[in-house]
This record gives C-alpha cells, sequence and structure tokens, in this order.
C-alpha cells in the first residue's frame, strides 16, 4: 500500500516518524497550503491517507472528496500519541480496518473499529467478494443484505455452476435462485433484490506484434464486448514471457486493473489446442501464444481451462478467452 502520513503538529510529526519507520510504503506529507488541499493532492495517487490529529477536523477536510468503499483510499485517525487509531473510511475494501490494527500495533494503542461485521463476528459481505474474486453488479442491495445477515444471522446463496466449493460458516446453499439473498452466474439479471455476484473465471490469452499500440487491445476488447464478453469476468491477461516488457500488454492491465500472467514457450507448446500454426512456432518457439496462454491462465491443478472463444485475429494482435472448468 502507498501511504500518506499527515500531521499538523509537533508532537504529531513524532509520531508520523514512529510509524515510517515501522511501515513499508509509507511518507510524511506536511500540508502547505492547509489540510483540505493537502488531501485532496493526496486522494487519488495514495492507497492510504493516515492523518494524526482530531476526527473532527479530517471529517470537515474530507467532505466532498469521497465517493465509493470500492475506489476510495482508506482514512486512518489518529491522536497525537497514537494511543487510538480509529478505522474513519474505506474499512473494508479499502483496507482500513486491517491498517488501523497495524498502527495500534506499532504504536501501543487500542484499534477503534465499528463496522458491524466485525463487531459482531459475522463475515463482511464486500470484502468476502473481493476475495473470492467475485464481481458485485448492484452494490446498491450491498446494505441490504449485510443487515439481514446482522439481523437472522445467515445468508442464502445460489449459484448456477460449482464456482465455490466452500462457502463462510454464516452463509447456506440454496437451491432456488428465487429463494437466494446472494445470486452467483453469468447471468446478471436487473431489478433483482438479490445480491448478484459475477465470478471472475475467464482469462484472455493475447498474442501481438512488438509495439502493437494499445488503441488496437481496446478495439479488439470491444469487439469482443459486442459479441457478449462481460469484461468484468475476466481474472487476468496473459502471453507468452517474451511478451513480458510489452508496453501495450502493460498498459491494458493497469488500465483495467488485470494481474499479467506470462508462460515460457515451453510451457505454452506443451498445451493443446484448436489452432496451430508454424509461422508462430517459427517465431517464438510454440504453435500457439493466445490459445495456450488463455487455457493455462485458467487451469485448476491438473484441470486446463476450457477455451469458451477460438483465436480471433486483428490487424496486429490475436485473442482467444477461456474459463476455469466447472
Amino acid at each position: 500500500m502507498k501511504l500518506a502520513l499527515v500531521a499538523v503538529t509537533q508532537q504529531g510529526w513524532e509520531t508520523a516518524k514512529r510509524i515510517c519507520r515501522s511501515l513499508p510504503g509509507s511518507e510524511i506529507v506536511r500540508p502547505v497550503n492547509g489540510i483540505r488541499q493537502t488531501l485532496e493532492a493526496l486522494w487519488l495517487s495514495h492507497d492510504g491517507i493516515i492523518c494524526i490529529m482530531a476526527t473532527g477536523i479530517v471529517m470537515r477536510c474530507l467532505n466532498g472528496l469521497y465517493q465509493s468503499k470500492y475506489s476510495d483510499p482508506c482514512v486512518v485517525v489518529l491522536d497525537e500519541t497514537g494511543s487510538f487509531a480509529i478505522s474513519l473510511l474505506s474499512g473494508h475494501i479499502g483496507g482500513g480496518n486491517e491498517l488501523a490494527r497495524k498502527l495500534a500495533e506499532i504504536c501501543g494503542g487500542t484499534p477503534v473499529i465499528t463496522t458491524a461485521s466485525d463487531v459482531s463476528g459475522h463475515t463482511s459481505v464486500d470484502l468476502w467478494s473481493i476475495e473470492e474474486n467475485l464481481v458485485i453488479t448492484n452494490p446498491d442491495r450491498l446494505a441490504a443484505v449485510s443487515a439481514k445477515l446482522l439481523n437472522e444471522g445467515t445468508l442464502a446463496v445460489f449459484q448456477d455452476k460449482s464456482f465455490l466449493t466452500t462457502l463462510p460458516g454464516d452463509f447456506s446453499i440454496c437451491a432456488k435462485r428465487s429463494a437466494a439473498d446472494i445470486i452467483i452466474s453469468f447471468d446478471a439479471q436487473e431489478s433483482c433484490a438479490s445480491l448478484q455476484l459475477l465470478p471472475r473465471t475467464r482469462y484472455i490469452g493475447i498474442g501481438c506484434r512488438r509495439h502493437t499500440p494499445l488503441t488496437e487491445i481496446l478495439a479488439a476488447l470491444h469487439d469482443l464486448e459486442n459479441e457478449g464478453l462481460d469484461l468484468r469476468t475476466v481474472a487476468a491477461l496473459a502471453s507468452i514471457d517474451l511478451k513480458k516488457d510489452e508496453a501495450a500488454l502493460l498498459q491494458i492491465a493497469k488500465l483495467r486493473k488485470w494481474p499479467l500472467r506470462f508462460y515460457p514457450k515451453e510451457t505454452l507448446k506443451e498445451i493443446e489446442t484448436p489452432g496451430r500454426s508454424e509461422k508462430v512456432y517459427q517465431k517464438v518457439g510454440t504453435h500457439s501464444v493466445c490459445e495456450a496462454s488463455a487455457i493455462r491462465a485458467a487451469a485448476t491443478g491438473e484441470k486446463p481451462g476450457r477455451l469458451i472463444i477460438r483465436k480471433k485475429k486483428w490487424k496486429q494482435i490475436t485473442i482467444a478467452v477461456a474459463e476455469k472448468a466447472f
């Protein structure tokens, strides 16, 4: 995590120095043009902001900055001595709760965490979805479903494939979609009362010429979307290791927040694919790049991924898509 420590008094700076020595990725930022302007400058560039000052000051300065738990940095407030570390914003998804615990450990203080799931001991639905690589398509239903878990102690989960083999202790499998509190499926339905989760179990394999422009990859992905591929279900991008420094691949991975997986030719040439190219073999030492890398990325243990989109060609790239076999 990239963290900023903001303090306004001498004692606060001393506490910040102590934390900075023990917290990798942290830096001390002294307000120059005021606290509000400092927080604005840090908001998009840091994963977390640690404010060593009064909570009231922080609350007034944050007004208008926060937008969503899925994009905001976490904010933790400490008193000058580090006696209390308050997880103020983005506690679950942003990592604020864990950061508060870590700061309390460094300072010998007490973490202050008020999120209901942490207090009650129940599963945090939003954090669980991230850990299981699931995308919430109707986040407006999250609060109601989480409240039901707190009030009734359990949630019913329906999945139309065996995406998950184990569930938290306070979740139970439901046989009917209509009776479920949570639905895990590629078939997201609008105006559904249940919380709908898309499994990220698909992997894009890509082959490309050297110096392929990012615009061509973006256009190809747009074509795939028009043909029915929901890019929210993509877990990672894969290719041959000869492309690990290809600028466009690095750019699209950063833009879409997709992990990159690169495989040596020895691995790819052992994978059976419907498409085989002698021309590709002569260039890189394997008969397939996009199909083979997609299948390999989607593998679970010894079970290879299942190709759902065979090799498609554009001017300078080829793309295939595989998903985990269930």
